[in-house]
């Protein structure tokens, strides 16, 4: 009987990274004396709520009886509550075997492994995990989804109050207010500016312009002379 084996991971955004999800195949892999080739291995960068997902879908197409399925957590897998299980159960119905790596308990068994005892117990355990993991996958991509809007929220509430003309962020006050910061906080041009929301090449300009004027790069003469009003 062959087995192939294939490994699937997931992230939700580019932002995210796949090292954890890499590291734990690698180490798989040397624990299990199994090489899985690199074109059994597949991911995506998509929500976890659709099993809709251009990689997965391929992978799914590939897989036969007695295949195995690895992913490292089960919300790799999903996201979704009842989606999770929907799927858990087509891959079980159609002899694929799963091994989530950070679950051995829930996982099925390797080729030639001693199975662990079934019975009416062991059985409730592992419906009662999965279950708890299908709520926690999903409970985690609602708190998730919760924090971006709350966060688009408070981008928005802070782009009324603060979102003032660039033009009046450009007076001489706040070029002050931006060359005190810089100077006497010891900070680059880019952080004063986008503190005191000066625009940059605005600010670059306008600097220009006081070394004209007063014949020197100095900036805490420059900032000097601005404050004694010369």
């Amino acid at each position: 009987m062959n087995n192939n084996f294939y490994y699937y991971k997931r992230v939700s955004t580019n932002k995210q990274k796949l090292d954890r999800q890499n590291e734990a195949i690698i180490e798989w892999q040397k624990q299990n004396n199994i090489i899985i080739p690199s074109e059994n291995i597949f991911q995506d960068v998509f929500t976890g709520k659709t099993f809709n997902r251009e990689q997965y879908q391929i992978l799914i197409n590939k897989l036969k009886p007695n295949d195995y399925l690895i992913v490292k957590e089960i919300d790799r897998l999903g996201r979704d509550w009842d989606g999770i299980k929907a799927e858990w159960k087509r891959l079980h119905d159609n002899n694929i075997n799963i091994i989530i790596i950070d679950l051995p308990i829930l996982s099925d068994n390797l080729p030639n492994r001693k199975s662990m005892l079934d019975t009416l117990e062991t059985r409730l355990i592992k419906e009662q995990l999965l279950e708890l993991m299908c709520y926690s996958a999903q409970k985690e991509r609602e708190r998730i989804s919760q924090r971006t809007k709350e966060g688009l929220k408070a981008t928005r509430i802070r782009g009324t109050k603060l979102g003032r003309p660039r033009e009046e962020n450009s007076n001489k006050e706040n070029f002050i207010r931006t060359l005190d910061h810089m100077v006497n906080d010891n900070v680059s041009q880019a952080k004063a500016t986008l503190y005191y929301k000066y625009p940059i090449d605005t600010f670059r300009r306008d600097l220009k312009k006081c070394y004209e004027k007063y014949e020197t790069k100095d900036h805490k003469i420059i900032l000097k002379k601005l404050k004694n009003g010369e």
